[in-house]
C-alpha cells in the first residue's frame, strides 16, 4: 500500500471485455455526461454518469507490477457508463472502452465504419444521431492522432 505522503489512490477501469486497468495513480480525468471531472487524492465521494471521451490516468511509480516503471499517462477511449469516486479510489465502469496505447489504425477505422453504419439507421432518435455524430468525430480525431 502506498504511503499517504505520496498522495496516490487506486484506479480501476472496467470495460465490456473485463478489467483494462488497475493501478495506483496521482490523478484521473474522465469525461462525465456534463463535462470533464478531475480527481486527486482525498476527492469527495461521488457517482458520475460517463460521457464520451478520453480517460487520462497518471500512474504512480509504485502502481505497476514489481520492477516496472510507469510510462506516462495512460489514455482510454470510453463511451458511456459510470465512475465511482470513494475512499481514495476511482472505479470507472464503461459501456465501451479501449486502451488507446493498444489502438491501431485498423481498429479505429473499423469502429468508424460501424458508427457510420449506425448513423444510417432510420430508427435512431435525434439524440442518438447526435451522439453517434459526436462519437464519429471523436474516433476520427483519435485516428488522426495515431497517424501523426
Amino acid at each position: 500500500m502506498a504511503s499517504t505522503d505520496q498522495k496516490t489512490f487506486r484506479c480501476e477501469l472496467i470495460g465490456p471485455t473485463g478489467k483494462l486497468l488497475d493501478c495506483r495513480t496521482s490523478s484521473v480525468v474522465f469525461p462525465a455526461h456534463d463535462g470533464q471531472v478531475g480527481v486527486l487524492y482525498d476527492h469527495m465521494p461521488m457517482l458520475s454518469q460517463l460521457g464520451l471521451g478520453v480517460v487520462r490516468v497518471e500512474p504512480s511509480p509504485e502502481g505497476g507490477p514489481a520492477g516496472s516503471e510507469p510510462a506516462g499517462a495512460r489514455l482510454f477511449f470510453v463511451d458511456g457508463g459510470f465512475a465511482l469516486v470513494a475512499e481514495n479510489s476511482v472505479t470507472v465502469i464503461a459501456y465501451d472502452a479501449m486502451a488507446l496505447q493498444d489502438a491501431t489504425c485498423e481498429t479505429i477505422r473499423s469502429m468508424i465504419e460501424r458508427t457510420e453504419k449506425s448513423l444510417g439507421d432510420p430508427v435512431l432518435s435525434p439524440a442518438q444521431q447526435a451522439h453517434e455524430n459526436e462519437r464519429l468525430g471523436a474516433l476520427r480525431r483519435i485516428l488522426e492522432s495515431i497517424r501523426t
